[in-house]
């Protein structure tokens, strides 16, 4: 992991933070330069897990077989192994100055309400775990939790917690309470060679939980019934929140998906777990008819 790049991007985040803190008589002039190149609201699939998220880069080199980046049209916008920065932002200091602009929106020196209540998930279109791409979400992250904005990171990448930025990430008051930490899980290291195996992310979703942290855990997409309730089961001691889901463009057997979800609902330790519209749709049963910790789509680790 870069650091001198992550003080540098700190050093940027700081400045953006500051000139929007205090232009609550340009707010005009903000609100022009509104342009929705780093913040979006998420449709579809990535709406179910968060309301806004943030993408400055695209690309992923874990070069995972089902990865819905390899779709056509998505291909050629988000998908290939080749980290790189997202169309529409000139670089990587104009990246964290777009970012904060659209954080405040031209809000009169606050941070867009929308945001502090359902915060910002990093990212749908690459990997924030990624060398290429922690020390800029990282940098977004320091300054982000300050204002007291809810962020939470999804990765298939372990790498990052032992890098000096992360000691670093961690003096910040504030990372505990505003940060929460989420790990994929499909327990099929074969389908996704580029990354770091499932057993480390276990430890290090273990890890996190110790430190303090909240922490989720994508189980999408189901690859094997039994392995994706292996890795609910293994971890429902130290995950705040499961999310699972179903492969795009396959058939599940309907009986074997049944069986999978009533023996997530047998787990002693009841973790709340949100089922995605998708295999709800397919069962044909409402999420609150497996138990009260089968939750909607507003339940986030930050309600743990």
């Amino acid at each position: 992991m870069d650091f001198k790049k992550y003080k540098l991007f700190r050093s940027i985040a700081r400045a953006a933070v500051a000139v929007h803190e205090k232009v609550t008589t340009i707010k005009g002039k903000i609100t022009k330069c509104f342009s929705q190149e780093a913040i979006y609201k998420p449709g579809g699939k990535a709406g179910e897990y968060a309301k806004y998220a943030c993408s400055i880069y695209v690309g992923c080199p874990a070069e995972c077989d089902y990865c819905y980046r390899n779709d056509p049209p998505l291909a050629t916008a988000i998908g290939g192994s080749v980290v790189r920065l997202k169309d529409g932002l000139k670089s990587e200091s104009n990246a964290i100055e777009t970012y904060f602009q659209e954080l405040f929106g031209g809000n009169g020196g606050k941070v867009r309400p929308a945001l502090l209540r359902y915060g910002i998930f990093f990212t749908f279109t690459s990997d924030p775990g990624l060398p290429q791409t922690f020390p800029m979400v990282a940098a977004l992250i320091a300054e982000t939790v300050k204002l007291h904005v809810p962020v939470q990171i999804l990765t298939k990448f372990t790498g990052w917690m032992d890098s000096e930025i992360w000691q670093d990430l961690q003096s910040i008051p504030e990372l505990k309470q505003h940060l929460a930490i989420g790990f994929t899980l499909t327990g099929h290291d074969d389908r996704e060679p580029g990354a770091s195996p499932n057993a480390k992310r276990i430890d290090a979703l273990k890890r996190a939980h110790k430190d303090g942290f909240r922490t989720f855990s994508s189980i999408e997409p189901i690859i094997d019934e039994e392995s994706s309730y292996l890795s609910v089961l293994w971890c429902s001691d130290f995950v705040d929140l499961f999310l699972v889901g179903l492969q795009s463009h396959r058939k599940y057997d309907q009986t074997e998906l049944q069986a999978f979800v009533n023996d997530l609902a047998a787990i002693p330790s009841k973790p709340y777990i949100y089922l995605k519209d998708s295999l709800v749709e397919q069962l044909g049963r409402t999420r609150e008819s497996y138990g009260a910790n089968f939750v909607n789509s507003d339940f986030t680790p930050f309600n743990v």
